[in-house]
């Protein structure tokens, strides 16, 4: 049975780093026979922390019941009109856990202005008590963009992620693709799955040669902007 915390629906999620090209994992994944779901897209997310980064602090240090804030959109990061959502995920022992509430939308330029995104996100906070909830003495700190692809295997959802970037927002007020640090070699399959489907996701993982990291894209984002 899943894991069930009063009415949460809580699933278990795995990261997997790899440093080999995007096409030789792509490989990997169809020998163990996945199949792609849906179609390729870019995701875009703002992660927001205190300013003494309390939730990348409580993610180091392996605190059993923590959470990370984000406002996410897919699509083209600059120059687009977005339609973000606020995510607020918890991470209950080897479990995760997300709220997830639609924003109004945003246009960004080539420059994405980051003093009219904090307007809007306030004016959203004005208006929606949980959006007030949720991001109240929080701060835009990163933003990570990557492409994913979608697969599946036997009830076990896989996430292929590439072309990770990052930009640290802590001292900024406008930017644009010029500011983004690529990671390049850096490739993040992620495994999300039910505990009635452990045995389903451990005949992938066997192949992975222990490549389980710990790390979430927001760690490894500010562990090479911000504290390296």
């Amino acid at each position: 049975m899943s894991y069930n915390i009063g009415n949460l629906q809580l699933r278990n999620e795995k990261k997997f780093i790899f440093f080999e090209s995007p096409k030789s994992i792509e490989k990997l994944l169809n020998f163990i026979g996945t199949k792609e779901i849906y179609s390729s897209r870019i995701v875009n997310s703002i992660y927001f922390d205190t300013y003494l980064h309390k939730n990348f602090d409580e993610a180091m240090n392996g605190i059993m019941l923590r959470n990370k804030v984000r406002i996410r959109w897919y699509g083209e990061t600059f120059n687009v009109e977005i339609q973000p959502q606020m995510e607020n995920k918890l991470r209950i022992s080897q479990h995760n856990y997300k709220i997830t509430k639609k924003l109004k939308n945003f246009k960004t330029k080539t420059f994405f202005n980051l003093i009219d995104f904090k307007k809007y996100i306030q004016n959203e906070k004005n208006n929606k008590n949980e959006i007030n909830y949720y991001l109240n003495n929080l701060y835009p700190n990163l933003l990570v963009s990557y492409l994913r692809k979608y697969f599946i295997f036997n009830n076990v959802r896989i996430t292929f992620d590439t072309d990770l970037k990052f930009i640290n927002l802590a001292e900024i007020n406008f930017f644009s693709k010029k500011n983004f640090l690529c990671i390049n070699k850096k490739q993040i399959v992620e495994l999300k799955y039910s505990d009635e489907f452990h045995y389903q996701a451990s005949k992938i993982t066997k192949t992975f040669n222990n490549r389980l990291n710990k790390f979430s894209k927001y760690q490894i984002g500010l562990l090479e902007t911000f504290y390296k």
